[in-house]
């Protein structure tokens, strides 16, 4: 792999997680927002939809690296998963979730998400959620490459 095919991913993976995790939640959460927004987010993450939000990443990170002139290989993009995998392990992200929705929600809010993600629609946005924001992020990452270059060029940046 080709040292600027990976730099190239390295920012598409930083500008993903960015794009995912806009602003953090206030350190100054109640510890009962702390407990509710726990429990929502194991409804909202469960392991299995931190899975595929691995694999959503993967597939996205893969095409940008493609973009890029790189070829990953299948062995290449399993040991990149376990890569990404290790550098954000699941229970770090729970607790990014658990600090972001405590600092946003109430815990009336809380309480109301969580009866909303305990109902079969809540459900599946939950299951849902990876491949949106996965096919949201893809989107995103056309537009820029296309995009910046012309952007860049008007705003004298160059």
């Amino acid at each position: 792999m080709r040292k600027h095919a990976l730099r190239s991913w390295i920012v598409s993976l930083a500008v993903v997680t960015l794009l995912s995790f806009v602003s953090l939640g206030s350190a100054y959460a109640g510890e009962a927002e702390k407990k509710l927004a726990l429990e929502l987010t194991h409804l909202v993450m469960p392991k299995d939809v931190y899975n595929a939000l691995l694999d959503q990443l993967m597939t996205n990170m893969s095409a940008s690296m493609q973009q890029a002139g790189a070829k990953v290989s299948t062995k290449e993009a399993s040991k990149l998963k376990a890569v990404v995998a290790e550098v954000l392990p699941y229970d770090e992200l729970v607790q990014w979730n658990v600090d972001i929705y405590a600092g946003k929600f109430t815990a009336d809010e809380l309480k109301e998400l969580i009866k909303f993600y305990g109902t079969p629609v809540g459900k599946k946005a939950a299951k849902l959620l990876p491949e949106i924001s996965g096919e949201v992020g893809k989107k995103v990452g056309t537009v820029i490459v296309q995009r910046m270059p012309a952007a860049m060029k008007k705003a004298g940046i160059q």
